[in-house]
């Protein structure tokens, strides 16, 4: 099995909880332990959702390895189309790990739960197509 396809292989298996996380969610939003299952669930499934990316771009004979870059890259060459979003993604996944104002928490989980929830399953959707 090459890289790619274990990659998302492993992407579509944590994108199942990931999914499941979000529903739960919206069924309750104030839960602590869903709200900490989402954030986890989310960081998992965006990791290895940049990493499918990284490394289709590099069988594409794009070498890029930081995930800035590769997000950047995978714009530029419309392998996604809301570059915004991803970088969004990025930001929310670097800061989860350190945020501990509720406010800021809770603007975290409704954007993860909404518009990242989408844009993941968008993308997940798209790596069906994606070949070597």
């Amino acid at each position: 099995m090459t890289r790619l396809k274990e990659r998302i292989e492993n992407f579509n298996k944590v994108y199942g909880i990931f999914s499941d996380a979000v529903n739960e969610y919206k069924k309750d939003t104030d839960a602590v332990l869903i709200q900490m299952a989402l954030v986890q669930s989310f960081e998992v499934c965006f990791e290895l959702a940049w990493k499918v990316l990284k490394d289709y771009l590099n069988i594409k004979g794009l070498q890029v390895y930081l995930p800035r870059d590769v997000i950047k890259e995978a714009f530029s060459a419309e392998v996604i189309k809301n570059g915004q979003v991803w970088i969004n993604m990025l930001n929310a996944r670097n800061s989860t790990s350190h945020e501990y104002n509720n406010d800021k928490i809770n603007i975290i989980l409704r954007s993860i739960s909404t518009e990242y929830a989408k844009e993941l399953a968008d993308f997940e959707e798209q790596i069906k197509g994606f070949d070597e």
